[in-house]
């Protein structure tokens, strides 16, 4: 088959790293694949990294020229025209949609174009992003049932999402639920790591933080509240960029924290890194099924994380980690619990890591979404029973 994956933008979070995987066991599989994404969120942006690491594995890109983070109907409008010439030059017998707004424009494209099939993988609901202005979750929840209209299979990642969905959905028969999962992956030695990255800190050094883009969903600046109520032998780590890196930072000097919180930008395959955490925190407002923890388990970390949907698909609390609600009060006390307690940390960190090998494979994630595309339905989660 051939193959057209749809993303909005081009930058490295989780959404594009699904599709890199995607596209990549697609390939292995036989398919002919191309992906069509836009730039890294603003008008006229260039492309990014999964742009670059697609290339790598000589999977041909296009760029969507107009498509921006943000809503704006006249880049919007003329995404959709630009994705259906798009459509109609390659011809494909699949189109893969993710994230609502390439979701939503992506699939009527297709339609008006007559793509045989479009499979839209949702990954968190739009309603959840209460930082986007009022309006703009109107047109995005909006896309998204009218994506949800018009494609042929829907790919959930959460327990959560599919329970709503059904609801909402009067043919619930298109609805699957596939997690993401990750392939495996090296890590250097918790000392090896903490030598690249962090030279200058003794090796013995406490260190507690997370990997993620800097943008108001993850809600790093509640973890330099809690870093600002532990003792000056603690520090925050952070791997990643994005739009808040200024204002977080303005807020560790604010606290008087800056010289034992460090901010190291994007790192190059982050994950062979994340050894260097003694805990991983994830304080994140909105998820999906996050694969910054699906890596934290991989590399045998205790986590400490937002008790949402998606995060709750993958961590029992107190067996695989600790899942508290999304205020600096709770994520201090469970934080200074694995603090005192080597043992729980331990614990929690072996129980993650069995938990993520055994039940997030890539192989299981690829078999079955290849199978939709095919028409064949082959599922071995139960979303009700993971819910």
């Amino acid at each position: 088959m051939k193959i057209i994956y749809l993303i909005t933008k081009s930058n490295y979070g989780g959404a594009q790293k699904y599709v890199y995987e995607l596209a990549r066991g697609a390939v292995g599989a036989g398919h002919t694949v191309v992906v069509a994404c836009g730039g890294t969120g603003v008008a006229g942006a260039t492309t990014g990294l999964l742009v670059e690491k697609l290339q790598s594995q000589n999977i041909r890109t296009i760029l969507v020229r107009n498509f921006m983070r943000n809503v704006s109907l006249v880049r919007d409008l003329l995404a959709c025209f630009e994705i259906y010439r798009i459509l109609k030059k390659e011809s494909p017998d699949v189109l893969h949609v993710s994230s609502s707004k390439a979701a939503g424009i992506g699939a009527l494209a297709g339609r008006l174009a007559g793509v045989k099939r479009i499979i839209f993988t949702v990954h968190g609901l739009p309603e959840e992003e209460t930082w986007r202005p009022t309006w703009q979750l109107r047109v995005i929840s909006y896309l998204t049932k009218l994506t949800v209209q018009l494609a042929d299979e829907i790919i959930t990642i959460t327990s959560h999402d599919t329970t709503i969905l059904k609801n909402k959905t009067a043919d619930d028969s298109k609805i699957h639920y596939i997690p993401n999962a990750i392939p495996t992956f090296s890590t250097l030695s918790k000392l090896e790591a903490r030598k690249k990255l962090l030279p200058h800190l003794s090796t013995n050094t406490f260190i507690i933080g997370g990997v993620g883009e800097l943008h108001p969903n993850k809600n790093w600046s509640l973890l330099l509240h809690v870093s600002a109520s532990l003792p000056n032998q603690v520090h925050t780590v952070i791997i990643g960029t994005g739009e808040e890196e200024m204002m977080l930072k303005k807020l560790a000097t604010k606290l008087d924290i800056s010289e034992r919180v460090h901010f190291l930008g994007y790192v190059e395959e982050a994950q062979k890194y994340i050894s260097l955490f003694d805990i991983f925190i994830l304080p994140s407002l909105k998820e999906g099924l996050p694969y910054a923890l699906l890596e934290a388990g991989h590399a045998s970390l205790p986590v400490v994380a937002t008790e949402l949907p998606g995060i709750a698909d993958i961590i029992r609390t107190g067996e695989d980690g600790l899942l508290v609600k999304a205020n600096s009060n709770s994520f201090m006390a469970a934080t200074q619990m694995l603090i005192r307690d080597n043992g729980m940390r331990h614990r929690l960190a072996r129980n993650l890591h069995e938990t993520v090998l055994s039940r997030f494979t890539i192989e299981r994630m690829l078999t079955e979404t290849l199978s939709l595309y095919s028409g064949t339905s082959i599922s071995t989660f139960d979303a009700e029973e993971e819910a």
